[in-house]
This record gives structure tokens, sequence and C-alpha cells, in this order.
């Protein structure tokens, strides 16, 4: 015969702790990276470069906490952005959760923890995030011909955050307390 005894709602629990702590991190380094991403308007910060820092943090999370976690944090971070850069309420939301989704789906038995692998599915996220947001224009907005969007949008896009990529991993890892 076993007794389980539960514990009260009350109750201290360390775990608990350090799950809200990182939640309240990513979440202020969401709003850091949309408030910094929007702050050059539509020509960047510095010389038209124009990194998604957004999308970073976004896959950074998903790698670490699997698909959901990957889904809330890109409708989270999409919702920023959307926010403070001025697009289309909602599209850049469903565009970065599918690329958070898809990167944490698609890396499953990838070694997750190591940094060429991170920009690796940065890369591949920033191409997905591309897509989708192009498709979603197709269905609610005017999009722009596929070649110009290529030309001017992603392919920039895509070499842009490459380049910030192992920066902004690093300092998201750091922030949010390396390791699972």
């Amino acid at each position: 015969m076993t007794f389980t005894v539960r514990r009260p709602i009350h109750h201290y629990s360390p775990t608990r702790e350090k799950r809200w702590r990182r939640r309240a991190i990513l979440s202020l380094l969401l709003l850091a990276s949309a408030v910094f991403q929007g702050a050059g308007g539509g020509s960047g910060v510095i010389f038209h470069f124009r990194p998604d820092l957004v999308l970073i943090v976004v896959v950074y999370w998903s790698l670490r906490q699997g698909p959901s976690g990957g889904w809330w944090a890109g409708l989270g971070g999409g919702l920023l952005s959307d926010i403070f850069t001025g697009g289309i309420l909602g599209l850049r939301s469903l565009s970065l959760g599918t690329a958070g989704w898809l990167v944490s789906w698609g890396s499953r038995s990838l070694y997750r923890g190591h940094l060429s692998t991170r920009i690796l599915m940065v890369l591949l996220a920033v191409l997905a995030d591309g897509s989708v947001y192009y498709l979603l224009l197709l269905v609610f907005g005017d999009p722009p011909a596929w070649s110009a969007a290529w030309r001017d949008i992603i392919w920039p896009r895509l070499w842009q955050t490459g380049l910030i990529a192992p920066v902004w991993l690093i300092l998201s890892d750091r922030l949010l307390g390396g390791e699972r």
C-alpha cells in the first residue's frame, strides 16, 4: 500500500520559479529585439542592415523548449514585430510561429547545443519564415512578385541574419542560462 502526498499550490518549487524567470527573460529579450529591429523603420538601423533578431530568439527558444515552445514564442515575437514595424497584424505572428515549430520539429535528431547547428537552423528558419509570410500575403494582402521578394527581402534578410546570429545566440544563451 502506497500513499501519495500532494503538495499544496502555494508550496515553493524551484523548478517553477526558474521556468517563470526564463519566460520573463524571454519576453524581455523578444521585446528588446523587436524594438531594436523596428527602431530604424524601413531603412534599418545601420546602413540598411536589418537582421531579424526576433527570429533568432524564436529559433533559440524553439530549439530549447520544443515545438510548442517555438510556436508560442513565434506568435509572441511576431505580434511584437508586427506592432513595432507596422506590418499587417497577425501575419508575422503566423509566419514566425510556423518557423519556430518547423525548426524544432525538424531538428529532433540533431545536436541542438552546438552553435553551428543553431546557425543552420536560423538560416533555414529565415527561408521558412519568408516563404510562409509570402504565402500569407498572397491570401491576405498584395504581395510583390516572387523574384522581387527574393531579391529585395528574403536574400538580404538571410545573409544579414546569418551574420549576426552567432552574437545574438550567444547573448540569448547567456541571458537564459545555457542548457536546459
